[in-house]
């Protein structure tokens, strides 16, 4: 059953039949009955924070994943190739050492020919460089370091500071020409600075 602007109304027993009313036509549109037709707008409550955090648990970060088996299974076949692609790479530089090692030992000089001897390079050389880039780096910071001491010793400006006494005396003095600035005026002032000139009395 629709209502005039086409929703469909849920009335109690549409049948017909029982305890229940129907309404038709232009009784549809009386006051009382309007009200039964039309239905209160859905207010949706908007979710706080709390509410949202609340239905997370470990499964939303996944630590439920392996629980079925199921992913042991699938990555069972990549970790299966990469270690065996991990094993004949380093049984293929285990060659390519002993191969060396041999002719080291021998007396011989070591060289594997084509394409295998950039192999063997990478392989003997590899902790050369490192400790070689390692010694580099070192003595590159003992030269800035020994840079530093240089600027610092050549900017060092040593300036005599006063002892406690004299900061006292400089702060007594102070005070006493902001009072007589305050009590006395510029004119007696200079006559008092005259006068101990005078008399020779340094205070």
């Amino acid at each position: 059953m629709t209502d005039l602007d086409g929703n469909i109304v849920a009335i109690p027993n549409p049948s017909g039949r029982g305890p229940g009313y129907r309404y038709f036509g232009a009784a549809k549109k009386l006051p009382g009955v309007r009200e039964l037709f039309d239905k209160p707008p859905e207010v949706r409550k908007r979710r706080t924070r709390y509410e949202i955090h609340k239905r997370i648990n470990a499964g939303y970060y996944g630590y439920y994943d392996d629980e079925d088996g199921m992913l042991e299974r699938l990555e069972a076949v990549a970790e299966k190739r990469m270690r065996n692609e991990v094993i004949t790479e380093w049984h293929r530089v285990e060659r390519v050492r002993r191969e060396a090692m041999k002719g080291v030992v021998s007396g011989e000089v070591a060289s594997a020919g084509g394409r295998g001897g950039e192999a063997a390079r990478e392989v003997l050389f590899e902790e050369v460089e490192e400790e070689v880039e390692e010694e580099r780096r070192l003595e590159e910071e003992k030269r800035e370091r020994e840079k530093g001491e240089e600027a610092g010793k050549e900017f060092i400006a040593h300036v005599p500071l006063p002892d406690e006494k004299e900061i006292e005396r400089m702060v007594l003095e102070r005070k006493k020409k902001e009072l007589l600035s305050k009590y006395t005026s510029d004119a007696l002032q200079v006559e008092q600075e005259e006068a101990k000139e005078m008399l020779n009395v340094r205070r």
